[in-house]
């Protein structure tokens, strides 16, 4: 498959938001839909239903966004571009059981190996990177070659809740009469800007 790069360029955010939500006719359609993207987001649900979930849930929330791995066998599980040459790049680990205490070396060297799959095929571009795992534990062998954050359980639960809780405010709201005015307090309220995507919903790891 031949590749090809995703870019926050061009058509705003906003837009894209936009266009997504005017694709239903009622919000009761449109909170079906986003009731059927977040019911997979959750801890050990099939890791292929997640990361189509993740995407989706990109795509929503007016990001581009696609899956490397899945679609070229290489790069991340989910990659959305936020803004301007900056882009999320996470590693779903979501499958891995919840008693594990640790991050494992083979886990630390997947996210290692797409950090260097984005720095080269998005020269000059920033990534934040997120692994969705159930602990921020590192293990005595594991280790990140990037700054790496986690996305453990109760901050993937938070985001879910934070995103029904944006789309649940369009009820009753005429879809097809949208504008940046009336959406963005609702992103900003609901901590679902590109900042607070980036720093509400997961932390830094933990060395044993």
């Amino acid at each position: 498959m031949v590749f090809e790069p995703i870019s926050a360029k061009g058509q705003k955010r906003i837009e894209r938001l936009i266009s997504w939500i005017k694709q239903f006719e009622t919000p009761e359609d449109l909170l079906i839909e986003v009731d059927n993207i977040t019911s997979n987001l959750r801890f050990g649900v099939d890791s292929d239903d997640f990361e189509r979930s993740f995407d989706r849930l990109g795509k929503s929330l007016g990001f581009q966004a696609d899956r490397p791995d899945k679609e070229l066998r290489e790069g991340p599980d989910n990659l959305w571009a936020l803004k301007d040459d900056m882009y999320w790049l996470v590693e779903c680990k979501n499958q891995v059981s919840a008693e594990r205490t640790e991050i494992n070396k083979d886990e630390t060297g997947q996210m290692n190996n797409s950090c260097a799959w984005f720095t080269k095929r998005y020269a000059g571009a920033k990534s934040r990177n997120v692994m969705v795992i159930g602990t921020k534990t590192l293990g005595l062998a594991a280790g990140f070659n990037e700054e790496v954050t986690i996305m453990r359980s109760k901050k993937l639960e938070l985001l879910v809740k934070n995103v029904k809780a944006f789309f649940g405010e369009l009820k009753g709201v005429d879809l097809q009469d949208l504008s940046e005015t009336k959406l963005q307090p609702g992103l900003e309220r609901n901590g679902l800007t590109v900042d607070a995507l980036t720093s509400q919903y997961s932390e830094k790891p933990a060395k044993k």
